[in-house]
């Protein structure tokens, strides 16, 4: 069974996990109140005054969310120079935002500030263009032709961890995901102690989105504003001289491209694609998406499944003994023979209670209503995935660290909201089969020579302390102990 908000903000019970008790919006003569007759959604009483609610989100943004989530859900919060923003808790919203009623909602500008028209800021027919064009590149088959590379790359890194040293566990997970990243993706292999010009370029990107810079008017300069300006110009200048690489001998036939660049550049020169979205400047916008989207969720999935590993040492003996009973390094076929299907088990489960976008942002393009209260047209909409992933109407004790839940029996009953940590509809992450493919393999290789224990500080709900920006992420400086097996 699962549940949704009743018209006042209540709970009420369902039985099949429809949109039954989710009204749409009317757009005829009939009777019912219309969407500018229906009351805004409450501010709740655990947030304390509208007026208090940008320093409690400057402190937390999660921790603020998540209590509002747990009162109602649907909820405002309000940020100044910012506004109310609309936060929907139930997977029956997150359905008619991504999926139903998806053309009701866009994408607000703060994509285009990070990443200009690359495939997550665009919409309508360019979107689905740029879509149709990159798809190829990330289905199943393709992604796992990366496998070999992807496991290179973290022995390349991991090789070098010695018993007895402590690692600030988060920054050397973001190190090996942009080394798989431009090794598999981009044709480039990063050097181990170097690049840092890339490294920092890529981190600047979440500084937009810190929650001490996020809500104050976009006019006002900051320390982080300034990173981010100069980070995205320097992801820039690399796209621009590998676009010139590219450019300089490109393939006469696409599909033999070594890499993302080269086939873009084979498909304009070919003319295979429409060249008028692949001009030099929409090139360089999309490698600054992949390289921002294509390795950061797998950071923080790694960083925290390791965690997580560290904190129950059954679930970690059970890892253990699936990882050593692999004839070598992991594999693709490993993975589909179904020889990691516990480590499969782990990181499904760390993508739920530690989503990496925990707040999925929309805007509304007309007034809407939802419970039976108003969103007016313009603003500002957050989906929280984290909160709908951890709601106890939908996961036992969802709290706990449980790999074992993902039954088949528990996927086939679940609602198809209620776990959507890559995000649903069309515009379901491209990059989630790549994604998942180097976590598992990621985790695999490490797990099969290192133990890791946590010797960090403890944040909320005895989880590791957080630090949201655009993402998800542990708090800087929260280190692991490397001991070898």
């Amino acid at each position: 069974m699962s549940s949704g908000a009743g018209p006042t903000g209540g709970r009420i019970d369902t039985v099949d996990g429809t949109d039954s008790d989710v009204t749409a919006v009317r757009d005829d003569d009939s009777d019912g109140p219309r969407p500018t007759d229906l009351p805004l959604p409450p501010y709740p009483e655990t947030l304390g005054h509208p007026a208090f609610h940008s320093l409690h989100y400057m402190r937390s943004p999660v921790e603020l969310l998540n209590r509002g989530g747990r009162e109602q859900d649907i909820f405002r919060a309000h940020l100044a120079g910012v506004g109310d923003w609309y936060q929907l808790c139930h997977p029956d919203h997150s359905k008619r935002v991504l999926l139903t009623e998806r053309d009701r909602f866009r994408k607000s500008d703060d994509f285009g500030i990070a990443f200009g028209d690359g495939l997550l800021t665009v919409e309508g027919e360019e979107w689905a263009q740029q879509r149709k064009t990159l798809q190829p590149l990330f289905v199943r088959e393709s992604v796992m032709g990366h496998a070999e590379t992807m496991v290179e790359q973290v022995q390349r890194r991991v090789g070098r961890w010695e018993g007895g040293q402590q690692l600030d566990l988060q920054s050397e997970m973001t190190d090996l995901t942009l080394d798989v990243l431009f090794a598999a993706i981009l044709g480039r292999e990063l050097a181990l102690d170097g690049d840092e010009n890339i490294r920092e370029g890529a981190e600047a990107l979440h500084d937009w989105f810190l929650p001490t810079s996020y809500p104050l008017p976009r006019w006002m300069p900051t320390p982080a504003r300034r990173r981010f300006r100069q980070g995205k110009k320097t992801l820039q200048e690399e796209a621009d001289r590998l676009l010139d690489e590219a450019a300089r001998n490109p393939p006469a036939d696409p599909g033999e491209a070594d890499d993302l660049m080269s086939l873009l550049v084979g498909l304009r020169e070919s003319g295979m694609a429409d060249s008028g979205m692949f001009t030099d400047e929409d090139l360089r916008d999309q490698m600054v998406t992949i390289i921002f989207a294509g390795h950061d969720t797998t950071t923080t999935s790694l960083t925290f499944a390791l965690w997580a590993l560290a904190e129950h040492p059954d679930i970690r003996e059970r890892f253990h003994a699936e990882v050593d009973a692999l004839d070598g390094p992991p594999t693709a076929e490993d993975i589909e023979e179904g020889r990691l299907e516990f480590t499969d088990k782990v990181v499904t489960e760390t993508l739920r209670l530690f989503p990496p976008v925990y707040a999925l942002p929309r805007v509304a393009d007309q007034d809407v209503q939802f419970d039976g209260y108003r969103v007016p047209e313009g603003e500002r909409i957050g989906v929280l995935i984290r909160r709908i992933q951890r709601d106890p109407r939908f996961f036992d004790e969802p709290e706990e660290f449980d790999p074992d839940r993902w039954t088949d029996e528990f996927r086939q009953n679940l609602h198809d909201f209620a776990y959507a940590p890559f995000g649903g509809g069309p515009r379901i992450c491209i990059g989630r089969q790549f994604a998942l493919l180097e976590a598992k393999l990621s985790l695999a290789t490490i797990g099969r020579n290192y133990e890791l224990y946590y010797l960090g500080e403890e944040g909320d709900h005895d989880g590791p302390p957080l630090s949201p920006q655009m993402t998800l992420r542990m708090k800087e400086g929260q280190e692991f102990l490397v001991t070898e097996r």
